[in-house]
């Protein structure tokens, strides 16, 4: 998808409305024909109320009109058929690319976008053009072309009847194309409101536990019903346009009727026009009902799309911070366990994280690193994946510099257990495997019993099969822990990173799968990120990060024997086991 905001909005649709023009070729076709039959009724029905005004055979014209409804009727059905179809497979392709952009941005953007809102936008936003697509072009043609073709018959039979119905649509349409205007804005705003919405019920839903454990229902509904009251007022706001809209075509029908029963009556008694054409020309006007009131439903809907498909250009638009460059290397396609900060240095909204970092790893060596919380160890690992980017120095993994390898190949080699992992709503089995790209039931139990998970699982309802909550909510946090560990693990990766991991399970229980580790320990480069010296008296160097520096390192035997902040760590560790 083009991001060239230079571009219109709407000729940026026509991308994904191009491989289906031929089935709206056939539906405007169908639906010229089906008009061409309409305007043919009245004409045919004229023809009839004359010939038995003159007393001749009126039979063929009777058979002319169900003729005439019947095609009407066949060929409008071909085209909603047609149309509506395709733009049902238009909102699949929006919905699939939408998909793909945002699996393609960064931790940036998703850090500062309420999931709610993205949520509205793939649902509401892609409805609404959808309905633009579909009801909208199928019924705004038919209207459209319907009013000019009754117009031109109308002209045929009475032009100056005809003009003075047209002297009284032109100032309606004025009307109608400012309160559009209006409810462009105004839908935008409603729609802005629901992100809102949509942002607050996710949230709210999704730290339920956070929420009932300080007993703050109360506050949290009063806080949703006062964004619903907010959105319910820009709804009416919009009605409040929308609604005179209907209205204005209304009164335009209505003052018609009325011109053509005053005029066209005075025709037919002063002579000037015959009985059967002033049906003919009634009949077009009643024809017209339905397209005049379904114009102000058209262009509403129209007026929805536009503003709903700016609303996913903005989607579109973003652009991640994170992303191959005109410096990165297809051609790298395996990477070594080596793993260098060359004057690593990181700054986030101004802020510096991390400054001077200086680290070579080994292939097969494992690091350790702790600190206080907020000295920069979580940044720090995230720098190797490339989850975000160094805004100083170098990082370099496999000897080439992050930036040059491609993101997919970078990451692929790379295997991650965070501290607050994310379980899908999927069985066991399918979590652990989630990485593999041929899922292994020898790999997976493998990788659980390293974890520490293997005997846990056994004992679930359905063992590997049992179905997990939401993001994993139906285990206690060590289990969410270790059966992320597992999925890093099951990679079999060349570069393992475990940030603080194990934290949310006893030391006992870690003691027991570091032990398990040690045999895999070595034969990939592992960074084991953690507040605990247990887990990190095994690794092959250790660093202690302050203030986002290296302050401190050094094997956990030569960190003891300095007596810094490691050391302190290792004594009130030592200190709390015994008490």
């Amino acid at each position: 998808m083009r991001t060239d905001r230079s571009v219109p909005p709407l000729h940026r649709l026509w991308s994904f409305v191009r491989p289906y023009l031929w089935k709206y070729v056939v539906g405007i076709a169908s639906g010229t024909l089906s008009l061409v039959f309409s305007v043919l009724a009245p004409y045919f029905l004229r023809r009839t109320i004359d010939r038995i005004q003159a007393g001749e055979a009126y039979l063929p014209f009777i058979l002319g009109i169900v003729a005439a409804g019947l095609l009407a009727g066949l060929f409008s059905w071909l085209q909603r058929w047609v149309a509506i179809g395709a733009s049902r497979e238009v909102e699949a392709d929006i919905r699939e690319s939408l998909f793909r952009h945002l699996m393609r941005l960064d931790f940036y953007y998703y850090a500062e976008k309420p999931v709610g809102d993205l949520m509205n936008r793939l649902n509401t936003d892609l409805q609404a053009v959808r309905d633009m697509l579909g009801p909208g072009i199928n019924m705004g043609f038919r209207v459209t072309l319907f009013i000019v073709f009754a117009f031109a018959a109308m002209f045929l039979v009475n032009p100056a009847l005809a003009a003075a119905v047209l002297a009284v649509a032109v100032p309606t349409v004025l009307v109608a194309r400012y309160l559009m205007h209006l409810a462009d804005r105004r839908w935008r705003e409603a729609q802005e409101v629901y992100d809102r919405i949509a942002a607050k019920a996710e949230e709210d839903i999704a730290g339920i536990r956070v929420i009932k454990g300080f007993a703050l229902e109360a506050k949290e509904r009063e806080a949703f019903v006062a964004l619903n009251r907010a959105y319910i007022e820009k709804s009416l706001a919009l009605a409040r346009v929308e609604g005179p809209l209907q209205a204005a075509m209304s009164l335009l029908l209505g003052i018609a009727v009325l011109i053509v029963l005053l005029k066209g009556g005075g025709e037919v008694v002063a002579g000037r026009m015959t009985l059967g054409e002033f049906v003919q020309f009634n009949a077009y006007l009643t024809l017209l009902t339905w397209p005049v009131l379904g114009l102000g439903w058209v262009l509403g809907i129209f007026q929805r799309g536009q503003t709903s498909w700016r609303r996913l250009l903005e989607l579109f638009d973003e652009v991640p911070r994170v992303r191959d460059g005109p410096e990165t290397d297809p051609s790298i396609r395996a990477l070594s366990g080596e793993v260098v900060f060359d004057r690593v240095g990181l700054r986030l909204d101004e802020r510096r994280i991390l400054a001077e970092i200086m680290l070579r790893l080994k292939p097969g060596m494992t690091l350790g690193v702790t600190g206080r919380t907020g000295s920069g160890k979580t940044m720090l690992a995230r720098l190797i994946p490339r989850i975000i980017d160094a805004s100083e120095g170098t990082v370099y993994v496999g000897g080439h510099p992050v930036r040059k390898i491609p993101i997919e190949t970078l990451r692929r080699h790379v295997g991650m257990a965070p501290q607050e992992p994310f379980l899908f709503s999927e069985s066991v089995f399918d979590n652990i495997a989630f990485g593999l790209e041929h899922p292994d039931p020898d790999r997976v139990e493998w990788a659980a019993k390293l974890a520490g998970v293997h005997e846990e699982i056994l004992r679930f309802p359905k063992g590997y099969d049992t179905k997990l909550g939401e993001r994993g909510v139906t285990l206690s946090g060590g289990q969410r822990q270790r059966v992320a560990l597992a999925r890093a693990l099951a990679k079999k990766p060349e570069i393992l990173i475990l940030d603080d991991a194990l934290s949310a399970v006893d030391t006992e229980t870690e003691a027991k799968i570091l032990q398990g580790l040690k045999g895999v320990l070595g034969q990939q480069t592992t960074l084991i990120i953690s507040h605990r010296v247990s887990a990190l008296r095994h690794a092959d160097w250790i660093v202690v990060l302050e203030g986002g520096r290296i302050v401190e390192e050094g094997t956990h035997e030569s960190l003891l024997r300095l007596g810094g902040h490691y050391a302190e760590l290792e004594r009130l560790q030592r200190l709390e086991e015994a008490l």
